[in-house]
């Protein structure tokens, strides 16, 4: 039975033990176990579900941490560290040879993020140990915001999780790659492309390639429920016959505030046991960028497709009478 507990030393020794624990961060709940034991970093892959081709981001305390799992690191990379670490950045850099293959599905390079969620970062110092951790969930499905998020998608399957409330910021970090001469944002966060040209200029969208981050499976942050995009929720009106749940942004007075509850409101559609979930796109600027990029991730399409939900119901209520 998994316990939530708020006992950082039991958290400690589990992760030295070699076993995994349910982390806050400040952008959504982890599934940590120490990155150097090839053994521990299974058990989160076997939790999780988790494909072996999708690499794990390493959690450390400082910006001097870089160097000690990061090779050929350029200036760069500290000048952007200096403005947003601690913070919701991820770094793809060159790795060192201690960082095990399996952290980083057998590519020569890891992400390292310093997390501002000060009880997590406090476990980094107190282990003395890097902290593998993707999100706290079955893999593909919604990430978890809340300590209670966690324990409704993996009770039993770990032993405990360190409650620090809920996460402030509610979506997952920013990635951005330095392996190429034009660092790339392979994932848009919370820290935005404006906000990083700003402080180191140009950076260039990813072209289709290997996964050397985690993000960007095509199918992620998926509720159980269908979800489906729509360019006006008064749509619903043409979908007579089907039990809809709206995610509604327009409850939110700015974009921080939509991408914080994103995922715990989708959660909370998700269990009202909704035929579908429908949702509209946010302005794609800014914080709005990464919104929309989990919203495509997370939906199985569009009008057209939730039409055709319809009819094979009215189908199968037919065939049944």
């Amino acid at each position: 039975m998994t316990k939530i507990i708020k006992d950082m030393d039991t958290i400690i020794r589990e992760l030295v033990n070699g076993n995994v624990a349910g982390l806050p961060t400040e952008t959504v709940y982890g599934l940590g176990a120490d990155a150097l034991n090839e053994n521990a970093v299974l058990k989160i892959y076997e939790t999780k579900d988790r494909p072996r081709f999708n690499p794990i981001i390493v959690h450390v305390s400082e910006v001097s941490d870089l160097e000690k799992y990061g090779d050929n690191i350029p200036d760069t990379v500290f000048r952007l560290a200096e403005r947003f670490s601690p913070g919701p950045i991820t770094y793809i850099l060159k790795k060192q040879n201690i960082i095990p293959d399996i952290v980083t599905a057998g590519n020569d390079s890891v992400g390292l993020r310093i997390p501002a969620h000060s009880l997590f970062r406090d476990l980094i110092r107190e282990s003395n140990l890097p902290i593998a951790a993707p999100s706290a969930n079955r893999a593909g499905k919604i990430s978890p915001t809340s300590a209670e998020d966690v324990l409704s998608e993996l009770d039993g399957r770990i032993n405990y999780i360190l409650d620090g409330g809920k996460c402030e910021i509610g979506i997952e970090s920013t990635v951005i790659s330095f392996l190429g001469e034009v660092p790339k944002i392979l994932r848009h966060g919370y820290v935005t492309k404006d906000d990083i040209e700003k402080v180191i200029g140009k950076t260039e969208e990813p072209e289709p390639g290997k996964f050397i981050s985690p993000g960007l499976l095509k199918s992620h942050y998926a509720p159980f429920t269908p979800l489906y995009i729509v360019k006006d929720v008064n749509e619903i009106d043409s979908l007579e016959g089907l039990k809809i749940g709206v995610l509604d942004f327009s409850i939110y007075s700015d974009l921080k505030e939509t991408a914080l509850n994103l995922f715990s409101d989708l959660r909370e559609l998700d269990k009202m046991k909704y035929d579908v979930i429908i949702a509209e796109k946010v302005i794609d600027k800014g914080l709005g960028t990464a919104i929309n990029d989990r919203l495509e991730r997370a939906s199985s399409g569009g009008l057209k497709d939730i039409n055709s939900v319809l009819l094979k119901k009215k189908n199968y209520s037919e065939k049944i009478n």
